[in-house]
């Protein structure tokens, strides 16, 4: 009973919020009725974090009557919402706090259904882990008592040292976090053959591998409540200037090699700019204007000394330092040495976009083992309108991917788009509504990231879903929604999921279904 007077609370503040935007963005429009270029305030993150609540609720519903497919459909879509919020670029101080709490309430809901989506547990319990050493460890270095003890300074490697502070986090992931740093250390040796040579290739110190570890777990589908993502956690504005592509279609701040290429650039100009590896790396965790206010307030440019950069970046590399020491010898700190099996694979190029459940279909290998070897893909397909697409395959199984792939007939992209000139007194919830989409579809389709600026007459494009067109390989069926069904009960019976049912009616963002509405279903032939 507890929690369902928790999903109306949930559903009204949405509904609320929601109002509260449309009302201020008519009294806004009121005054500028003659100007064709008036500015509409859209309240961007409004309508996300609402629209993130409305699916939050949604997922709780679906938990209570013990709806798995549900549940986990609108977990997809929280997550979703929640990466683009994480990209908006005027977040206020009150919004971010709002943010933070809705983001750490969702997370610890759902965290084993998030931990389970895509074959690993980084996308919480780095972050729990990171605030677990931030409250724990709140002192800043005492110079006077805590002695630097260095215990390897070669030519070409990071120094690695040890002082009290290490000791303790030592401690702490060998002890409280023992569970989640075996995992850290067991992923690494799936990474390491990926990472170490491109570290390499720009001239770096090997032990930077370890800077991976403590920032995601070595996890491509990694997401810090500071809105960074993948395994070296790149934040949006630092992605963009090293190159890092974000669109519809693909992320590739999760795609462990062109982010660790990047990451390889970033710190080779940090190192640059600071001429110390301790500097550099702070400035990687915090940015290098809060390290060189840091030194200038200061007067010094040891990092041991500096107190008044950020807590986080304050247990930072003494954390970096602690995964470092353990890693050369985990037994001796009671860890098992049992790395998992390096990352291997084939590229197969495709010259056209496939829906991965095609490929599934045709050649046995889950859609999401595909997803696994192609994190940076965002949807359910591969990019469409590119000349071609690198899609990685388990290793060996190229060559026969490669002829299977050729008996797919040619498909659509699983999405229309519709070209929408914004017009007098729309907002992005309204144009939503009318295709059928979400708000945070619509909001990555155009890059949109300034929460004030849609105009008057500007041209939108709007991601409207599956339409009622066949699939090759599959019939379409008309189903008449009947007293009692939702959309679980007929998900089973097709044998199709949640997630398909909503995309090929356009039913995002509605959580009902009513007797005699019509349902376009698409089975396999001979299912």
């Amino acid at each position: 009973m507890k929690k369902i007077w928790l999903i109306i609370i949930l559903i009204s503040a949405s509904l609320y919020g929601l109002k509260k935007s449309d009302s201020y963005v008519n009294d806004n429009i009121s005054g500028n009725t003659e100007s064709e270029n008036a500015e509409i305030s859209v309240k961007l993150f409004d309508l996300l974090i609402t629209e993130a609540k409305t699916y939050y609720a949604d997922a709780l519903i679906s938990q209570f009557y013990a709806d798995s497919l549900g549940m986990n459909f609108y977990v997809e879509k929280v997550l979703s919402v929640i990466t683009e919020i994480g990209e908006l670029d005027t977040l206020t101080k009150v919004q971010k706090n709002e943010f933070d709490r809705f983001y750490q309430k969702f997370t610890s809901d759902f965290q084993d259904i998030i931990n389970s989506m895509n074959g690993d547990t980084s996308f919480v319990d780095v972050n729990m882990v990171k605030d677990e050493i931030s409250r724990e460890f709140v002192d800043t270095v005492d110079v006077g008592n805590d002695t630097l003890i260095v215990l390897e300074d070669e030519p070409g490697h990071l120094p690695v040292v040890l002082n009290n502070k290490i000791k303790r986090i030592i401690k702490f992931y060998s002890t409280r976090e023992k569970k989640n740093f075996q995992k850290w250390l067991n992923r690494a040796g799936r990474y390491r053959g990926i990472i170490m040579p491109i570290l390499r290739e720009y001239g770096l110190p090997p032990e930077l591998f370890y800077l991976a570890m403590v920032e995601s777990g070595f996890s491509p589908f990694a997401y810090s409540n500071a809105h960074a993502v993948g395994p070296w956690q790149f934040v949006a504005g630092t992605a963009a200037r090293y190159g890092l592509r974000r669109n519809w279609w693909i992320d590739e701040r999760r795609d462990v090699i062109k982010s660790t290429h990047a990451a390889a650039r970033y710190l080779r100009d940090l190192y640059e700019e600071f001429n110390d590896w301790f500097l550099a790396i702070a400035a990687y965790n915090c940015g290098e204007m809060n390290v060189l206010r840091a030194i200038r307030r200061e007067g010094t440019r040891d990092y041991w000394k500096l107190r008044t950069i950020p807590l986080q970046t304050r247990n930072y590399i003494p954390s970096m330092m602690a995964a470092i020491i353990i890693a050369k010898d985990p037994e001796k700190y009671g860890f098992e040495n049992d790395p998992m099996p390096p990352f291997k694979w084939d590229e197969v190029v495709l010259d056209k976009s496939y829906d991965l459940e095609s490929i599934a279909r045709v050649t046995g290998i889950s859609a999401k083992t595909l997803r696994e070897y192609n994190p940076e893909l965002r949807r359910w397909m591969t990019p469409p309108n590119v000349k071609e697409y690198v899609l990685r395959v388990p290793k060996g199984k190229g060559k026969l991917i490669a002829e299977k792939i050729k008996k797919i007939p040619s498909i659509k992209t699983g999405t229309e788009w519709v070209v929408h000139r914004v017009g007098r007194g729309q907002t992005l919830w309204h144009i939503a509504r009318r295709y059928g989409t979400s708000v945070s579809a619509i909001v990555a389709a155009n890059k949109i990231r300034n929460e004030n600026q849609i105009r008057i007459g500007q041209k939108l494009l709007i991601p409207v879903g599956k339409r009622n067109y066949d699939y090759a390989g599959r019939r379409r069926v008309v189903h008449i929604v009947k007293r009692g069904e939702s959309l679980y009960l007929i998900a089973r019976k097709y044998k199709v999921t949640i997630n398909q049912l909503k995309s090929w009616n356009n039913l995002y963002g509605s959580r009902y279904i009513y007797p005699g509405q019509r349902l376009y279903i698409y089975k396999s032939y001979g299912s």
